[in-house]
């Protein structure tokens, strides 16, 4: 049986207080101005169906920032069929068309005939995850007796969520990353190679303190001994993935100080900073001060 949706109740994520949202089983889209939540929505489902561990939290994913508040991200959602093929037994609630129900309950002995349950109705899990005050994640399978069971990295995978991403991203950067609108716009090729050269000729080691160059001249002299590469130094490096003009973001001056833009006192009320999209349209003034 596929994975299906049924409800979405989000609360205190990001610029969310509070939301509830019953997608159709057809395709779905949101539509609406720049910075009301499409996004967080969407990535709301990401993270709560995410296959992987590797998400960091920040303040800046709980409403306000006010991490002690917690945020939850819970659905109504039909799992595979393999649920229960796990080291915790996961009991399921029925869907009445809006909402988890408990499953109506078997005859008992010696009275009245119960209702026959409505036809249709179909069995679905209860899942969340919650943002704790410590900033840790907490994967969870409500039970209908209000228990909760692990929802686990291996039944997150049995999901399938399948994301398209294209450039929705990176063309927003504020920063020289490649594709960006910024890159396009400076559309400078050979600054990359330029700013490689300039910094590899500025030696680091004239900016440390007497004590740390110290350090470093005392660790050379050990490689001298061992008879390894010595001569040692200090200069900027890449990596894989890594790129130097990732370092290089759009500033602005501010009080005769040059900041980056989510730090130029335009704030978005819930969120803390502005949207990338509303600051690229050129409406700032849209964001109190």
């Amino acid at each position: 049986m596929a994975s299906e949706i049924k409800r979405l109740h989000i609360e205190r994520f990001r610029g969310i207080r509070e939301l509830t949202w019953h997608p159709q089983r057809a395709l779905n889209l949101l539509l609406g101005g720049g910075n009301v939540g499409k996004t967080t929505i969407l990535e709301a489902i990401g993270l709560l169906l995410s296959p992987t561990t590797s998400y960091t939290l920040l303040d800046s994913d709980y409403l306000g920032r006010l991490v002690e508040e917690e945020f939850l991200i819970e659905t109504i959602m039909s799992l595979p069929g393999d649920i229960n093929r796990q080291a915790t037994m996961a009991w399921p609630w029925e869907w009445d068309g809006l909402n988890a129900v408990l499953a109506v309950a078997g005859e008992p002995e010696n009275t009245a005939p119960l209702p026959a349950p409505q036809q249709g109705r179909h069995a679905v899990y209860k899942v969340r995850v919650r943002g704790t005050a410590d900033l840790e994640l907490v994967y969870e399978i409500v039970q209908p007796d209000d228990s909760v069971a692990a929802f686990s990295l291996a039944l997150r995978r049995k999901v399938g969520l399948v994301r398209l991403l294209g450039d929705d991203r990176t063309d927003r950067d504020l920063r020289l990353v490649v594709g960006s609108n910024l890159d396009r716009l400076i559309n400078d090729r050979g600054l990359r190679a330029r700013l490689g050269r300039e910094f590899a000729a500025d030696s680091v080691v004239q900016h440390l303190d007497d004590e740390s160059r110290t350090r470093l001249e005392q660790l050379d002299q050990d490689f001298v001994e061992r008879q390894l590469p010595n001569q040692l130094g200090l200069a900027v490096t890449g990596g894989a993935g890594q790129s130097i003009n990732a370092l290089i973001g759009l500033t602005a001056v501010k009080k005769r100080r040059r900041v980056a833009p989510c730090h130029l006192g335009l704030r978005h009320p819930s969120s803390g900073c502005i949207g990338h999209r509303r600051l690229l349209a050129g409406r700032p003034s849209d964001y109190p001060r």
